[in-house]
């Protein structure tokens, strides 16, 4: 038994099973799988608020002299003086931005002092990247309200996602440290 093949037979042959092919590829290609991939908050871990003079930017876990009278004012700031905030921060896709915000919002100025507020979003290179550790420290002014001023620190990513860590911290003049 002789089996030939025509020159047509072999164009058709050829074409449909090149067609057949790309159908293939291109319903493959098309996949709903990519559209699934979640992408998780960012996560804040060691947040620190506190006197920036206790926070200098060597790393005091190392400091064989530490010791618990360290941390006894941790959380508490004197007015006039810069305050550190500080945090690790892990992020599945680049953060977008950092925000800082602290406020008073039951503290009532006496004469001669001044409410105050601040809010301030950073944008800078060095925190524009996966996994950024945020410090900074932020002049307090010495003319408002000694109390419990709330500090929020607000992280988003490119995707949207955002997190909160939140902490208080006590303003007090130098004289009223216990």
């Amino acid at each position: 038994m002789n089996l030939t093949i025509t020159s047509t037979a072999l164009k058709i042959l050829l074409k449909s099973l090149l067609l057949f092919a790309l159908a293939a590829f291109v319903l493959q290609s098309c996949s709903d799988d990519d559209d699934d991939v979640v992408v998780g908050a960012p996560v804040i871990s060691n947040f620190e608020v506190g006197s920036a003079d206790e926070h200098g930017d060597e790393d005091h876990a190392d400091d064989d002299h530490a010791d618990e009278d360290d941390h006894a004012h941790e959380g508490e700031v004197h007015k006039g003086e810069g305050m550190h905030v500080g945090a690790d921060i892990l992020a599945q896709v680049r953060v977008s931005s950092i925000t800082l915000e602290i406020d008073g919002h039951d503290i009532v100025a006496a004469a001669g002092e001044v409410e105050w507020e601040f809010e301030q979003v950073y944008t800078d290179p060095k925190y524009l990247v996966l996994n950024p550790e945020f410090h900074e420290d932020i002049q307090i002014p010495a003319n408002i309200p000694s109390g419990e001023y709330h500090v929020k620190l607000t992280v988003t990513d490119e995707a949207g996602n955002s997190t909160v860590a939140e902490a208080d911290v006590d303003i007090v003049d130098e004289e009223e440290t216990v």
